[in-house]
């Protein structure tokens, strides 16, 4: 059972504060210096580790986040105020989204389907 997913980040704490506000996810309370750990749901956390401390990757990137959210629109705008690279919307037959990227490069999908 997958229980954690790590990203290896430039800056644990903006990384953290990315994610909290973006997504409104929560800290697990066991952070330190040099990592983040928040909570993603399902008894899965999201460790945000500095990229020199970590064995997930020895440089930023490569991995892609999904996430449904029920304002897509919301979320867009949101991420365009943290700064984050934001592509155009689009609509699919099973709902729609974008791609964007956070501060270290990592690719985001955001997404809601249709009910």
């Amino acid at each position: 059972m997958l229980t954690n997913l790590t990203l290896a980040v430039l800056d644990p704490e903006r990384s953290r504060r990315f994610y909290m506000t973006a997504f409104g996810l929560p800290e697990t309370g066991q952070s330190a210096p040099g990592m983040a750990l928040l909570e993603l749901g399902h008894g899965v956390t999201l460790l945000l580790q500095d990229v020199q401390a970590s064995s997930a990757a020895p440089t930023p990137g490569g991995v892609e986040l999904g996430f449904e959210v029920e304002d897509v629109e919301g979320t867009r705008h949101a991420l365009l105020a943290l700064g984050a690279e934001v592509g155009e919307m689009q609509a699919m037959g099973w709902g729609g989204g974008f791609d964007a990227r956070d501060p270290d490069g990592h690719a985001l999908s955001i997404f809601r389907k249709r009910e």
